[in-house]
């Protein structure tokens, strides 16, 4: 603020208080930080830079004493020294808090009070330490003090409260370094994490997706990223980064939308039953006709078959409306839930190629998989991605090319991989892919329909076992699509690794 009028005052304090010297610090709503407005001391001592000197979240000697006068709207007095960014304040240090206040104007509403910032005294003259009469004068200027901070700003001040009062967005700034140098309240409470200032990102982000958010803006063209988190408590944000001054970059938080309507959705789902329920339809009525007509041995036989592959479709029925059960969990910000057993990976592929036997009748089929290979997870949820993988390739390769589906066994880890001689994704789009819901390249809008939601699925139940997704592509050559998943989970009793979800 750096304000003539200011300095007086606290000069006047001094006087009044006989202190050696009086500093007036506001408290910045947007990131709780303590900003030097005026410095007065009267041994002459020459005034440090105005601006940003501490965060009160920083959990100092210092910090906890001015939340504990703001809060209890008391003096604090500290008997050591503090010492700041660029200034030393001697013992005995006196806090006073400065609160606006304001009446109720109406008989329904409340009296207003907002904590604007503190004064600190310093060095008591004429006696070791400040008295409670000197408490008494230093509160009775403190409320001056409030009242010439809001004549010079109130209106700044009115907007920067209402707007961080009411911002759902969590913000915070990063160094070069990676460490946070400013957090909203938003931010620490989404987080979970009291403070924020001064920690390192590797501190809070366990799976590395803010630090890697960071290094894509790292590329010289790169100016913002987009991606997703999940919160401690298994909330779902979508986050952004984009670069600020001097290479700092800003990472938001926001609650993450699904971009397309409910109704596609529900109208995509209905699409994909339509195959399996007149499959079960079918084959159901041509056993109640076998039995109509009396049954020998053969028909025995026939049925039997009938029976298995309405069993198979029924079984996919089960797998999609699954799918979007959990897709509407991650709409609401909740977590997948993993059914974990230990089953045959190279059975369960089978399988899906028996289901997708339709879809992918207008392709060549290259299968590499061992004779078996035993893993821990939830069935249905792999069987959802390769059923992803392999219905991507079959929608967006032309028909005769090849497409090629491969399990790897890799040690710890095990590889589904799935390519296409198919339209290919722009480089520029990869990372995007699964990561965005609603997103599709310009290219897949124009191939087929769809709306993005089966990648992100993919995602999702890749990373909640613990795996990755990797992504290999040329315009028009062909895509490469890799769920990286360890063979083991962790026990049942024991917690799941946080979900990466939009």
């Amino acid at each position: 603020m750096a304000s003539a009028i200011l300095d007086r005052f606290c000069q006047k304090v001094s006087q009044i208080v006989q202190s050696e010297g009086t500093a007036c610090f506001t408290l910045g709503a947007a990131d709780n930080r303590l900003y030097l407005q005026s410095f007065v001391d009267l041994s002459q001592r020459a005034a440090p830079e105005l601006g940003p000197q501490a965060d009160i979240d920083n959990n100092t000697h210092f910090t906890r004493a001015v939340v504990d006068a703001i809060e209890s709207d008391r003096c604090i007095i500290l008997d050591e020294p503090i010492h700041l960014s660029d200034m030393e304040l001697a013992g005995p240090v006196m806090v006073v808090p400065v609160i606006w206040e304001r009446e109720a104007l109406e008989p329904e509403e409340e009296p207003v009070k907002h904590p604007l910032g503190i004064l600190a005294l310093w060095s008591k003259r004429g006696g070791p330490t400040f008295d409670d009469e000197d408490q008494q004068l230093a509160g009775t200027l403190a409320r001056q003090a409030a009242a010439l901070l809001v004549e010079e700003h109130l209106e700044e001040f009115e907007d920067i409260q209402t707007a961080f009062a009411t911002v759902a967005v969590g913000l915070m700034l990063i160094d070069t370094e990676g460490s946070i140098v400013v957090a909203n309240a938003a931010a620490r409470q989404i987080l979970q994490v009291n403070v924020l200032q001064g920690k390192h990102l590797s501190q809070i982000d366990s799976r590395g997706r803010l630090q890697e958010l960071i290094s894509e803006l790292q590329h010289p063209t790169q100016t913002q990223a987009t991606g997703s988190f999940a919160t401690p408590l298994g909330e779902t944000y979508a986050i952004s980064a984009q670069l600020a001054q001097e290479g700092q970059a800003i990472i938001a938080f926001t609650r993450s939308p699904f971009s397309t309507a409910a109704e596609e959705l529900v109208g995509q789902v209905a699409h994909e039953l339509r195959t399996p329920l007149t499959v079960i339809q079918g084959n159901l009525q041509t056993i109640q006709t076998i039995m109509d007509e009396g049954v020998t041995e053969e028909d025995l036989q026939i049925a039997d078959e009938f029976i298995g592959a309405a069993l198979i479709q029924s079984s996919r029925m089960f797998r999609l409306i699954s799918e979007t059960l959990n897709l509407s969990r991650i709409h609401a910000g909740k977590e997948i839930e993993l059914d974990v057993t230990e089953f045959d990976l190279i059975e369960a592929l089978d399988q899906i190629l028996i289901e997708l036997a339709d879809k992918l009748a207008g392709h060549q089929l290259l299968r590499q998989a061992p004779e078996a290979l035993t893993i821990e997870g939830d069935r249905d949820k792999i069987i959802s991605i390769l059923d992803n993988y392999l219905k991507n390739s079959a929608k967006y390769a032309n028909p005769g090319t090849t497409i090629t589906v491969s399990i790897q066994d890799q040690g710890d880890e095990v590889v589904i991989a799935v390519g296409d001689e198919g339209i290919g994704i722009p480089p520029e789009d990869i990372k995007r892919i699964g990561k965005e819901p609603g997103f599709r390249t310009s290219a897949s809008k124009d191939q087929a329909g769809g709306i993005g939601l089966g990648m992100v699925y993919v995602h999702r139940v890749t990373e909640a076992h613990g795996g990755r997704v990797e992504i290999e592509s040329e315009l028009g050559e062909g895509s490469l699509f890799r769920s990286v998943l360890p063979k083991q989970q962790p026990s049942s009793g024991s917690p799941k690794p946080d979900l990466e979800l939009l």
